[in-house]
């Protein structure tokens, strides 16, 4: 009964929400690949390299892990009947004396389960880092393409701005929105001086040091976003420059609100914070992907005058400020998935529901 009842929950699972994972799937990967074949077919079959991996990786895995399933689903029913007969008998079993055989037939099969479900747990970690690898020795030109092979895809606009001040010993901060290509130039600032950035660590260890390594390998260091922003200042102090990117949701706890495109929207109130702490300028520097989309372009502006100002609101208006003209500029490559207008101000409704 125990079986029958859990094949009619997973064909009804499947049937709710099986079928509209599939079509999600689908339309997802068409449409992604449309996309990527009309930007730049040679860097599509680039970053669509994995997916025959995946699907052989995963067909493999589907079907050893059937297996382990269906061995699980069948100790489960066994278990079950075990339960319902020892409940039903269980004044013939202490008549003739038999409850430790009882529990020992029982627990031996509790322990076959879980055995069996701690190795289809393992298989499918193992499978998923097996992925996550794949994808991360397909991304390509970012994390792997040589010094060499980096400077000649990209291309500096008005570098003087940034290069003076690093000449002069000024200690710098360049701002950095979210744009298609901020993963590329950060790697990239690392071949012209020492700098620092803040990332937040992936889940998966195994990918997590593979991008971990790639973002490094130019001399650039990278800080855990929970870390301590005493490193962020002392590498500030001794020299480095501080590549940052502020532009995300920090959450009701530590925003302030501050117009971004004429919304009160939850900002960061740490540039000039840090900006004041280590007299620092403060650069905006703009990325994005070329006209024809074969490299990339880096644009420095002039170092924000009057800044940091009287107040973290003032400060958060004046870098909302900056990135909104930079928006208006290239909307198309902005990273919008980043849900800038999430948290609200009390009383107003989620943008995003």
């Amino acid at each position: 009964m125990s079986k029958v009842t859990a094949d009619v929950e997973a064909i009804r699972n499947f049937i709710q929400t099986g079928t509209l994972r599939i079509s999600q799937t689908i339309f997802l990967l068409t449409g992604t690949t449309v996309i990527l074949m009309i930007t730049n077919w040679r860097l599509a079959v680039i970053s669509l390299g994995f997916i025959p991996i995946v699907f052989w990786r995963s067909t493999v895995s589907s079907l050893s892990l059937r297996q382990l399933w269906l061995h699980i689903h069948n100790k489960l029913g066994h278990l079950t009947t075990l339960l319902q007969e020892n409940l039903n008998g269980v004044r013939i079993i202490r008549v003739f004396g038999a409850k430790q055989y009882e529990i020992s037939r029982f627990q031996s099969v509790a322990e076959e389960i879980a055995d069996s479900t701690i190795k289809a747990g393992r298989q499918e970690a193992l499978n998923t880092s097996v992925l996550a690898l794949a994808f991360a020795i397909t991304t390509g030109i970012s994390w792997w393409a040589s010094r060499a092979r980096l400077s000649h895809l990209v291309h500096l606009h008005e570098a003087h701005h940034f290069t003076d001040a690093l000449a002069q010993g000024q200690t710098v901060i360049l701002l950095a929105p979210h744009f298609s290509a901020v993963a590329t130039v950060s790697i990239y600032l690392g071949t012209i001086g020492p700098g620092v950035s803040i990332y937040q660590r992936i889940n998966n260890r195994l990918l997590d040091k593979l991008v971990l390594r790639g973002r490094q390998r130019f001399g650039s260091r990278m800080f855990e976003r929970k870390s301590s922003m005493r490193d962020v200042i002392r590498a500030l102090k001794n020299g480095e420059f501080l590549y940052y990117l502020p532009d995300q949701d920090p959450g009701p706890r530590r925003a302030v609100f501050a117009p971004f495109f004429d919304i009160p929207t939850a900002s960061w109130p740490v540039l000039g914070r840090i900006a004041s702490m280590t007299n620092a300028i403060v650069i905006p520097c703009f990325c994005s992907l070329n006209r024809d989309r074969s490299g990339y372009d880096i644009t420095f502006d002039a170092p924000l005058d009057n800044f940091p100002g009287d107040s973290p609101v003032a400060d958060a208006t004046r870098m909302n400020q900056v990135i909104e003209l930079a928006v208006r500029a290239m909307p198309s490559q902005y990273f919008w998935v980043h849900k800038r207008f999430k948290t609200r101000p009390p009383g107003e409704d989620d943008f995003y529901r």
